[in-house]
């Protein structure tokens, strides 16, 4: 009997056991269930956080009845805090508000929870540093909790972005408004053809007051430019090409207008659509400008031919009776100079001198008109050549002078023509002789180097051309730095030709010669130290 009651106790206690086995192993179940449960909360609660930091979209509530507020972490930061251990509340809430947007914000909020209602509004949020921020509200009223539950987006980069684009818009009307520029858009596919509010002004109608596709646009179009239009745009459109068509239009007052239409089949979008983006401007003014440009070039054509009638009238009508004036003077000195006076025979020499003079003026002339008309023949010239032949025409004035030239140029060539650039060094080389101290015998020296456009500093040289420099260095009587560029002008003088002979014309036919080459010619000087004239050169003449 006390064994059977003993091993029904054991059969009891064994069945409580297992029971308790089941109940712990149901639990660890569970309690593993509910970690891994909690490590996925965990794990998206992470990610939340992080698009959150990634939008800079903050997360937050507010119980109606209580006050409590609740933000997300995130919202701290959105705010401008730099630490989230302190607990919100509405005080807070409605300071973090710019007190321009807080009455906006309130309504906004009362509306949702009485309406139990969504909400959506645009503010500005001042952060404890001062600094201001564009941010977007939104949000709704849950009901059954009495809470609302809303995010906050900073938006401010977004609205600058849109500020920008305003501005550019703005500025860009303004810059077709002042260039009489319009510019459109025309999608492949589609009928209408998108204007801008100036290409509307540039045909005559109010912005948007007509529908503009391509058959409208024909009818703009002047009836004698129509098949020139057509014909360029249609081969444009079939190739996909850019096309720069030059046309008039005609405008519903019935005035007639230039336009300038340059156009580029390009890419827009993500879907692979194409379309002619185009730019049309007034060239009215600019057409009508150029032909007036044309007809002064046709009067100063005229000009020209009458300059070029006077050029030989003076080379034959002037000459012949400026010969015979000078004969007549040296017969009579010759015959006649026993039967006449001082006074009589001074007579005479300053004849003679004043008729020697008028035939170098006229000589000069002659040489500068015809260097004006240009001689465009060029040829490769050693620039050692052109010197040697122009100090050998000058040998006679260095050897009575007893002149000192240094010459240091190299191998060096140069494309020209050879009779301007001998003219030119003749009369450099020959002011080097003339302008210099009674006592003193002229030192000259001629040197040359390569140099390239960009290190002239002139802005008018091409960068990428070679240049010959050449420097024609004196010791002579010099002149004053402000005479520097006057003397290149044609008739300046700066010594009566009582003292030093010459008709003023030598340097301003070097400037011309050195224009015909597309180059250069300066010069330094300081009174008492003699001078130093630059001739710049291209190596190569533009064909």
């Amino acid at each position: 009997m006390v064994a059977t009651i003993i091993f029904i106790g054991l059969l009891v206690l064994a069945y409580f056991l297992f029971r308790s086995m089941s109940v712990v192993n149901g639990l660890k179940a569970e309690a593993a269930v509910l970690q891994k449960q909690n490590k996925y909360l965990n794990e998206r609660v992470e990610v939340l956080n992080l698009a959150e930091r990634i939008t800079h979209l903050g997360s937050w509530e507010v119980f109606v009845e209580s006050g409590q507020v609740k933000w997300s972490e995130e919202l701290y930061r959105v705010y401008g805090f730099k630490n989230d251990d302190f607990l919100p509340d509405t005080s807070i809430n409605e300071q973090v508000i710019a007190p321009e947007y807080r009455e906006k914000v309130a309504k906004e909020l009362k509306s949702a929870v009485e309406n139990k209602t969504s909400f959506a509004v645009e503010y500005q949020i001042i952060h404890p540093s001062g600094a201001r921020k564009y941010v977007l509200g939104q949000g709704f009223y849950i009901e059954g909790e009495a809470k609302l539950v809303g995010t906050i987006q900073d938006v401010t980069e977004l609205k600058e972005a849109v500020l920008k684009l305003k501005i550019n818009e703005s500025l860009l009307r303004e810059a077709e408004m002042v260039s009489h520029s319009g510019s459109w858009e025309w999608v492949d596919g589609k009928e209408f053809i998108l204007w801008s509010d100036e290409m509307y002004n540039i045909h005559g109608f109010l912005p948007h007051s007509v529908f503009v596709n391509f058959a409208f646009y024909k009818t703009l179009v002047h009836e004698d430019d129509i098949q020139f239009f057509m014909g360029n745009f249609y081969k444009a459109k079939q190739d996909k090409t850019l096309f720069k068509i030059n046309y008039r239009i005609v405008l519903p007052s019935g005035e007639i207008r230039h336009v300038l239409t340059t156009a580029e089949y390009k890419r827009i979008g993500l879907n692979n659509n194409y379309a002619y983006i185009g730019n049309t401007q007034d060239v009215t003014q600019l057409r009508e400008a150029q032909v007036q440009l044309e007809e002064k070039v046709v009067e100063l054509n005229r000009s020209n031919q009458d300059l070029e009638q006077f050029a030989y009238v003076a080379s034959h009508d002037l000459q012949e009776p400026l010969r015979k004036i000078q004969a007549f003077g040296d017969r009579l000195k010759d015959k006649y100079a026993g039967q006449m006076n001082e006074e009589a025979q001074d007579y005479i020499s300053r004849m003679r001198g004043a008729s020697e003079r008028m035939r170098a003026l006229i000589d000069d002339l002659l040489t500068f008109s015809k260097l004006t008309r240009g001689n465009k023949s060029f040829t490769k010239l050693r620039l050692t050549d052109i010197v040697s032949k122009t100090l050998s025409d000058l040998d006679f004035i260095i050897e009575t002078k007893k002149a000192r030239v240094k010459i240091n140029l190299e191998d060096d060539e140069v494309e020209g023509v050879e009779s301007q650039l001998m003219q030119l060094f003749q009369n450099l080389i020959g002011n080097s002789l003339k302008f210099t101290n009674q006592n003193d015998s002229p030192g000259i020296e001629i040197s040359c180097s390569m140099k390239y456009g960009h290190d002239l500093n002139i802005p008018e040289a091409n960068r990428n051309h070679i240049y010959c420099v050449v420097e024609v260095k004196d010791n002579g009587i010099g002149f004053e730095a402000e005479d520097t560029l006057k003397i290149f002008d044609i008739f300046h003088r700066l010594h009566s030709r009582a003292d030093y002979e010459g008709t003023g014309i030598g340097l301003a036919i070097c400037k011309r010669i050195a224009d015909n080459h597309s180059g250069f010619i300066s010069a330094e000087s300081r009174p008492g130290n003699g001078a130093v004239f630059v001739v710049i050169l291209p190596k190569k003449q533009n064909k």
